[in-house]
């Protein structure tokens, strides 16, 4: 019995040591956990899958729709897009927070009819953007967008959008994955 629970207790300190590059790549199809957009000192995408270096060519993230400068309480569509030849699978992360202190800098939303493959989740006070399993297929060979909706905040300062990006193979490991990660920036008027 003595054995047993050794084993047991052993089994489970690897598995806590090993931590989450361990899990396969399926293991947040519906998005990675909130905390990896990859600012504000979070890890981004490459927490798990790390193999490759981080924006490593031919791929990239960019976000459409940010505004050069913002006016508090508009409404703005935001769009993430990943491309990367012969890339099977996809996910992201977005967060915007204030540049000063690093709080939530308005609010987000899927745009309209993305509500099936965007989701947003809120830890800490922030909002993350993440996809959904319907938004995890490349819409077009190599090239996956996701929109959402960026209600600006009424206070003023300078706001960071900053996004992560995982171009998957689908193979159901974290090898063999490509990791993009990007920021944008709003001034209030």
């Amino acid at each position: 019995m003595i054995i047993r629970a050794l084993a047991v207790t052993w089994a489970i300190a690897v598995l806590l040591a090993i931590g989450p590059a361990s899990r396969s790549a399926g293991a947040y199809a519906e998005g990675a956990p909130a905390g990896f957009s990859g600012g504000f000192g979070e890890q981004s995408c490459d927490g798990c899958h790390f193999e490759s270096p981080l924006n490593a060519k031919p791929g990239s993230v960019t976000i459409s729709g940010v505004p050069d400068r913002f006016t508090a309480g508009e409404r703005y569509t935001l769009t993430v897009t990943l491309s990367r030849p012969s890339m099977a699978i996809a996910g992201f992360q977005l967060a915007a927070r204030f540049e000063n202190g690093g709080a939530q800098a308005g609010s987000l939303a899927p745009a309209p009819g993305e509500e099936k493959r965007v989701k947003v989740e809120t830890q800490t006070n922030v909002q993350y953007v993440n996809q959904r399993v319907e938004g995890s297929a490349p819409d077009q060979s190599g090239i996956v967008r996701w929109s959402l909706v960026w209600t600006a905040p009424a206070g003023s300062g300078t706001v960071l959008v900053h996004a992560a990006a995982n171009a998957a193979d689908k193979d159901g490991s974290t090898r063999g994955d490509s990791v993009y990660t990007t920021v944008a920036t709003s001034r209030s008027q």
